[in-house]
């Protein structure tokens, strides 16, 4: 990369200002004169490769340069990213006026704002003008309209940096430049007024008018699908049409020659297509025409609107993915009949999913990183072999991509070892002949999507994909000049198969609703090298508004990774998954939550040993007015030892080639447990570590859940509160319960910890735990049923208790299937809890009680035997240390409270709204636990301060329960947040292995 120049930018000026008379008045002194001595080396001292000094590939040079003039001008310099067109510059010789003649500024605007670009430059070196290209351009504009920045020469250098800001090659590579341009050039007004948006209304415009005219005059057109299908062939003709004329290619006569006469308009128009349907043969003219059923009118005023001055429009500018994203959005709509008139609507499936384009950025990375290692090494006849597919293609964007991906790999493979073989075009670049570029087209690119207009958009889009940069001359030899691509683009439900419906006499209702695929219908039922794109993304609810019963059935018994509340996009990385050749690889953009979330435990099961690379986007918005946090994902069909996992901090430096900062994991660790992924990977190194040289808590504590009665509704029978003490006796307590009053014994009660008011749900690790209520623990120390007979003789209170409590506790399978849940009950062990594990655990054992679901973390200090309650999110769990083991349960309890492992516990555990984190019993077992060496007098040391300190806070919260005056309380609670800090300062010095 050439740094920039100010040195260099001085001594133009210095150039320019010795001869400026001459450059401004010689006649001899033309456009091209002023570019080679002062334009291109103005870009350069902005650092600019504008002559590809750095031998970048053609397709990512830095600046493309028009040589030469001609009828189908284009911009004289297109600043790129990678390739990705950001910038125009216009160049006009000195002599040119720029400041006063509005005639540039039109130009350059119009070059800018068909591109979608934010600025555009416009100079003949005496002035830069940077002209703000969000505005459409309109006749009566003066050179001034939507100026933004305007410099002289004798400006450049002491206005440098200001100018380096705008429009430098560091600027555009750094994401600096977009922005800048995000934050300044980025409203709804603005938005309405910008190419796509605008262009969109002027097809719904003709769509309406079309679809209303036909209607109303034409039985054929009461149905409306068939109305919709000939309204989207009619409009997509005239805009082929128009693309191949401003791109000069050859036509029978242009759309304006044949609308010249508006009587014999309809006669043209028929003529005109007939030619065209013979030269291109592409099935895009083919069927019946409309133009009969039309009224000049309507199509007079179509054609006009395409031309200047009535059309801001320049075919020949609008990049490919622009014309994408507007048949997006197209597609989201179509004619339907409401209250008597023809309208538009969403259609049904984009009622519960937005249409959103991938930035073109990201669909040029994904391909490129996809498919350069699969095509490195191949000849261009090799590259033919491949087959590559979306297997919900939409309008195309991504196979569009991948087509222009081919086309430039193998034309560089030709540059180097059979030059001559290339086409070189007027403008000094070299294409493949249209004949490679076709067939690279049918034999390589493969796409499905569930929408019939979809398909016809993508076909369309390919084949002004597969016309771009050819001429009248480079398409003489080739008849006819387009492929038929129907056998490549397919219409149907790429997750559903006919025999998935299963119904022999299944209607026609249905199988048009559902739309099962064969996949053996293409690419002759062969597995494909690489399957990418963008998934739809429809949560289970979504799905239900949106499909047949039917067709969700069919999800849930196809694919494991219909599990929970899955999201579609799961079922298609499946699916596309089993569509791959054993070496074949899938690359997605999704949802990153797949990672962690419960429902994505089978597609995590599916992937683990598969995925290669991840790039996670965080909580970066990649689509407009969307909340979604992305992730791209590359997986080999083949077993992937490690995957590496990189956070994006922008688009614009991914693209640039930036490196991304990474982590390789090993795929080993990866199951269908969440995946411990993070965005912070210095977090994520640290905790590499400590699994690295430690282990998993499960295997140095007892972790376990806490009690299920099975007896909670109407209301709890077992356990009871201080509202319900009636009154109290050294021996027993009597309790007001159903509508009686019992004397329920002491000695079988333990304190039940289930906070349900208020003041108890506040505590956290640190406080001290209280309860209210009371169980019935009919067990004996040693875990087992304490029986009948003696519940009778040493407690009868509580015996007569749950006796009259039997139709609330009676097991099922003693009852006629009718009472509570419980395994191998007998007649006499109806008394029993609903789950007896870990009964034992409970009995004169201390251990930390656990709250599963939280915002903050409790792992609160238990001495007194509290019994705690399980059910699943909203109960509690618990964890104690078994007799060998060597730490202190206050140190473990520091361990789990702090913000390191509670980073960990979000990161792996569910998702849940409001900010909740589970920390339920397998992702404590799982959690890592550096191991210490007792040995080593330092981290004996660490460990020692922990639980010394630890133990003084439970002292301390014993004080505070006492009567106090205010000094003295708030010198305890000073004190133990002092001991809270110490606390958390060792734990971090352990996990980062700083003894």
């Amino acid at each position: 990369m050439k740094s920039m120049d100010d040195k260099e930018l001085k001594r133009l000026v210095e150039q320019y200002e010795k001869s400026r008379a001459y450059y401004k008045d010689s006649a001899s002194y033309n456009e091209q004169n002023c570019r080679d001595e002062f334009i291109s080396p103005l870009l350069e001292c902005f650092g600019w490769d504008v002559h590809n000094k750095n031998g970048t590939a053609p397709q990512y040079r830095e600046v493309v340069v028009e040589k030469f003039s001609n009828e189908n001008e284009r911009p004289d310099y297109t600043l790129t990213l990678n390739g990705v067109s950001k910038m125009f510059m216009e160049a006009k010789k000195p002599a040119v006026d720029i400041t006063a003649d509005p005639s540039p500024a039109a130009q350059a605007r119009r070059y800018g704002w068909n591109a979608k670009h934010k600025l555009s430059i416009l100079t003949n070196f005496e002035y830069m003008l940077i002209y703000d290209t969000t505005n459409r351009p309109q006749g009566g504009d003066t050179a001034s309209t939507s100026l933004f920045r305007k410099y002289h020469y004798l400006e450049y250098p002491e206005k440098f940096s200001e100018i380096a800001a705008l429009i430098s090659r560091d600027a555009v590579y750094s994401g600096e430049f977009d922005q800048f341009t995000g934050e300044n050039f980025q409203n709804a007004e603005r938005f309405s007024a910008e190419v796509d948006e605008t262009f969109l209304r002027q097809i719904n415009e003709w769509r309406l008018a079309i679809g209303k005219y036909l209607y109303e005059k034409y039985e054929t057109y009461r149905d409306i699908d068939v109305l919709n299908d000939a309204v989207q062939e009619f409009i997509n003709q005239i805009i082929f049409l128009r693309i191949c004329e401003d791109r000069n290619l050859p036509l029978y006569r242009s759309l304006k020659d044949a609308a010249r006469n508006k009587e014999e308009l309809q006669d043209s128009l028929t003529r005109l297509f007939r030619e065209v349907d013979k030269r291109y043969n592409s099935g895009l003219f083919s069927g019946e025409t409309i133009i009969f059923d039309l009224s000049n009118e309507i199509t007079f005023g179509m054609i006009l609107s395409l031309y200047y001055p009535q059309s801001p429009y320049l075919f020949n500018i609008i990049e490919p993915e622009i014309l994408g994203k507007i048949y997006e959005a197209f597609l989201a709509e179509s004619l339907i009949l409401e209250d008597g008139q023809i309208a538009l609507s969403a259609k049904k499936e984009y009622k519960y999913r937005s249409v959103v384009s991938t930035p073109v950025e990201i669909v040029k990375y994904m391909v490129k990183n996809t498919l350069q290692p699969v095509c490195q090494g191949k000849t261009p006849e090799e590259v033919k072999e491949l087959q590559i597919a979306d297997i919900a293609c939409g309008s195309g964007v991504f196979l569009e991509e991948t087509y222009q991906f081919l086309i430039d790999y193998c034309a560089a493979w030709y540059a180097e070892h059979k030059p001559e073989y290339l086409i070189e075009l007027s403008n000094g670049r070299r294409k493949l002949p249209l004949t490679d570029k076709k067939d690279i087209l049918t034999s390589c690119v493969y796409g499905v999507d569930i929408d019939m207009h979809a398909v016809e958009v993508c076909k369309f889009s390919l084949l002004i994909k597969l016309i771009e940069d050819e001429t009248p001359a480079s398409v003489s030899q080739c008849v006819p000049i387009l492929p038929d691509l129907t056998r490549n683009i397919k219409n149907g439900n790429s997750l559903v198969a006919r025999a998935d419906i299963g119904e022999e006499d299944a209607s026609i209702e249905m199988l048009r609703e559902i739309k099962p695929f064969e996949w053996e219908s293409v690419n002759e039922g062969r597995g494909f090298d690489i399957i990418l794109g963008n998934p739809p993304y429809v949560k289970t609810e979504d799905i239900h508004g949106l499909e047949t019963g039917c067709e969700f059935g069919i999800y849930k018994r196809k694919y494991k990774s219909a599990y929970k509340q899955f999201d579609k996009y799961y079922l298609f990385i499946e699916k596309a998954f089993s569509l791959l050749k054993e070496d074949g690889r899938l690359c997605y953009i999704v949802p990153n939550k797949f990672y962690k979330i419960g429902a994505g435990r089978e597609l995590r099961k599916l992937l683990s040993a598969h995925i290669a690379e991840i790039d996670d986007f965080g909580d970066m918005q990649l689509f407009p007015d969307k909340t979604i946090y992305s992730s791209i994902i590359l997986a080999h069909r083949e077993p992937a030892a490690k995957l590496k996992y990189a956070r994006v901090d922008s688009v614009t430096e991914l693209w640039a080639g930036e490196t991304q900062e990474s982590i390789t994991i090993e795929n080993k660790t990866l199951d269908s447990f969440p995946w411990r992924l993070s965005t912070d990977l210095e977090f994520m190194k640290m905790i590499a570590r400590v699994e690295g040289q430690g282990r998993p808590l499960g295997e140095v504590a007892d972790i376990f859940n806490g009690i299920q009665t099975s007896a909670e509704r109407p209301e709890p029978v077992y356990w009871f509160g201080r509202d319900e003490i009636l009154s109290e006796t050294d021996e027993e307590l009597i309790v007001g319960k159903f509508q009686g009053e019992y004397h329920i014994e002491k000695d079988i009660l333990k304190p039940y910890f289930k906070p349900t008011k208020a003041d108890e749900k506040g505590m956290d690790t640190y406080s001290l735990l209280k309860t209210d209520k009371h169980i019935i623990f009919p067990y004996n120390t040693d875990g087992s049923l304490i029986d009948l007979d003696t519940m009778k003789s040493k407690y009868p209170g509580t015996y007569e208790y749950l006796l009259d409590c039997y139709e609330l506790l009676v097991p099922k399978c003693l009852n006629g299937g009718v009472g509570r849940d419980i395994k191998n009950a007998a007649p006499d062990t109806w008394h029993q809890y609903g789950r007896t594990q870990a009964l034992t655990a409970f009995i004169n054992t201390p251990k930390l009680i656990v709250r599963v679901l939280s915002k903050a973390p409790m792992y609160a200090y238990d001495k007194n035997d509290m019994l705690i309650a399980s059910g699943g999110t909203a109960g509690y769990c618990a964890i104690a240390t078994p007799p060998d083991c060597k730490y202190d349960l206050a140190y473990i309890q520091a361990w789990l409270n702090h913000p390191y492992t509670e980073k960990l516990f979000q990161i792996m555990g569910s998702d849940f709204e409001g900010g909740f984190t589970a920390r339920g019993t397998y992702l404590l077992k799982r959690i890592p636990f550096v191991d210490l060496d007792f040995n080593d007098e330092s981290q004996r040391d660490r460990y020692e301060a922990v639980v010394k300190a630890s133990k003084r806070i439970y002292q301390l919260n014993e004080a505070l329960e006492l009567k106090q005056d205010k000094a003295t309380t708030e010198v305890i609670r000073n004190e133990k947040e002092n001991l809270m800090k110490q606390i958390e300062e060792n734990i971090t010095k352990i996990y980062k292995f700083q003894f």
